[in-house]
């Protein structure tokens, strides 16, 4: 069984300066150009480095996050591995990051429930999807079709192949689909090989997020706490952010 950890934060609690980056994280940010691609970079790496302080009883400066060879975030402290699988998601200024013990295949996904498009549904769900997608109801049909998104990203990403893999190999079984709000609900991916990963889904104020692992989590994932930081977002018990006026996230 494992157990998970989770946190989300938004790009008004990352810190202004880059002092609570080490020497190679700040070489890696010096080499992204686009700003929205820094800001995007620091917000997951901030969230990862406050989840793991959480996690483990440190300081969010004391956590280093590099990349694997196959991309994976790879997380340590005085330059040692830490017993810790992660795994980070980041959309539209908001950033999810889940924890586990190290020996856990790991992933999560978050996203902004949006349309997507008809080109987008046939490139990546499977027709049984679609059906699921075309029989909910006009006010569910975004919420099922970003469910059905997230849970395969999630499952890509405990595999680390990500996007290398295709999607349409990938079933979802998802509970409850729509009828909870700010509840953890259980879901599981199946691939056309055999294998299957199970874990959560939560939707809440226009979002929706999947956490799968293996070994898979038998207990939702726990909320984690924050370091207090000079960002303008109030922490909630729940572990997600309130959102300040004019930085709305649904």
């Amino acid at each position: 069984m494992a157990e998970l950890g989770w946190l989300t934060q938004d790009l008004a609690e990352v810190p202004e300066d880059d002092r609570w980056l080490s020497e190679r994280e700040r070489e890696i940010l010096s080499s992204l150009r686009a700003p929205k691609r820094r800001a995007e970079w620091r917000l997951g790496r901030w969230t990862a480095k406050a989840t793991l302080a959480a996690w483990h009883g440190l300081s969010a400066s004391e956590v280093e996050i590099l990349a694997a060879a196959d991309g994976a975030p790879e997380p340590l402290t005085g330059g040692e591995p830490m017993p810790a699988a992660l795994s980070i998601s980041h959309r539209a200024g908001r950033a999810l990051v889940v924890v586990a013990l190290g020996s856990t295949a790991l992933g999560c996904d978050l996203e902004a429930v949006e349309p997507r498009s008809l080109a987008f549904v046939r490139r990546w769900l499977r027709p049984d999807e679609r059906e699921l997608i075309a029989a909910a109801g006009a006010d569910s049909r975004d919420l099922a079709a970003n469910l059905l998104w997230t849970a395969k990203e999630a499952a890509a990403k405990a595999r680390r192949e990500g996007l290398r893999l295709d999607f349409r190999e990938a079933r979802v079984d998802a509970q409850r689909l729509g009828r909870s709000i700010g509840a953890w609900e259980r879901l599981e991916v199946g691939w056309t090989e055999g294998s299957r990963v199970r874990g959560w889904w939560r939707s809440e104020r226009g979002w929706v997020m999947a956490v799968v692992s293996e070994p898979a989590p038998v207990e939702p994932p726990r909320a984690l706490s924050a370091e207090p930081t000079t960002g303008r977002g109030a922490r909630r018990s729940d572990g997600c952010v309130e959102p300040h006026r004019g930085d709305q996230t649904g």
